[in-house]
């Protein structure tokens, strides 16, 4: 019934929008028919998301140390399969007044009944549609993800950039979410949680709203030391420490390793000979 009922609100609002366009053909700027199709879209896609989310909706709000943390670590290739936050729908938003990545504060997200993975992107102007045929087969190179674009060939060049890096982030949040070694946890209804949920509850008035904070647990990040040593070698380089960052890797196990897992390798310090100046390596993810 409460699908009905929202189902029935979103095409009212849909109805609404044509009146406005008209309104608007009629004055002297007149609107293209391909800015109706595509504003009608966005509200369409906006619909198939919450009604996919199911209720009561559940939001997973991320703090600003995760947001930092995912964003430093780097992939090229995306996994071979889905990984599991991405498999049902999902709806993460950043804290009020902050930011996801760049200047997107909110991401939801669902697999269609073809196959194909919408994303949606919210930002103050608005929101950016992606969708794709399951990103997450052979190995694809996120720079190889092509995304349906109907905008000017600059403009269109830009939102490319944009959707791949969104693609990034969720990807990359996602399989820290499963990684071994982790950090980046969920409150899954521990009593702080469950009384937080029903502080915001009262105050938003969101009976059907569940809300999750995604968080560093800082009893999992790894204790770093940084002590320089003055050794000299030949070529008159220091071995010092140096700052490895953060990444995911893929490992083999179970009978006759058929099995695999994530294990995400936290931030460490390791010895370089290097010159006197400290150097940042970035490691990539690895696959097999």
């Amino acid at each position: 019934m409460k699908r009905r009922i929202i189902f029935g609100l979103l095409i009212a609002a849909i109805f609404l929008l044509c009146i406005v366009i008209m309104t608007a053909c009629g004055s002297k700027e007149a609107v293209s028919a391909e800015t109706f199709k595509q504003k009608a879209e966005e509200l369409l896609h906006q619909l198939g998301l919450r009604l996919a989310l199911n209720d009561p909706m559940t939001v997973h709000r991320i703090t600003n140390s995760v947001c930092k943390k995912v964003s430093l670590v780097k992939i090229e290739t995306l996994p071979n399969e889905y990984p599991v936050f991405l498999k049902t729908p999902f709806l993460i938003e950043a804290k009020p007044g902050e930011y996801l990545i760049d200047d997107i504060h909110a991401i939801g997200g669902y697999i269609d009944n073809e196959g194909l993975f919408f994303y949606l992107a919210y930002n103050d102007n608005g929101c950016l549609v992606c969708h794709e045929k399951n990103p997450f087969s052979n190995n694809k190179l996120i720079a190889d993800v092509m995304f349906k674009n109907e905008d000017e060939p600059e403009q269109a060049r830009v939102y490319e950039n944009k959707k791949r890096e969104i693609l990034r982030f969720i990807t990359i949040l996602a399989l820290m979410l499963e990684a071994e070694k982790s950090p980046v946890m969920i409150d899954n209804g521990n009593k702080k949680a469950i009384k937080r949920n029903l502080k915001e509850s009262k105050k938003k008035n969101l009976a059907d709203w569940v809300e999750r904070r995604i968080y560093i647990d800082a009893n999992l990040i790894q204790s770093k030391k940084n002590t320089e040593r003055v050794v000299m070698d030949k070529e008159n380089k220091i071995l010092k420490d140096v700052s490895i960052q953060g990444f995911l890797r893929r490992q083999r196990y179970g009978t006759n390793n058929e099995l695999m897992k994530w294990i995400y390798v936290d931030d460490f310090d390791s010895s370089r000979w290097t010159n006197k100046s400290n150097k940042r390596i970035t490691v990539d993810t690895y696959f097999d």
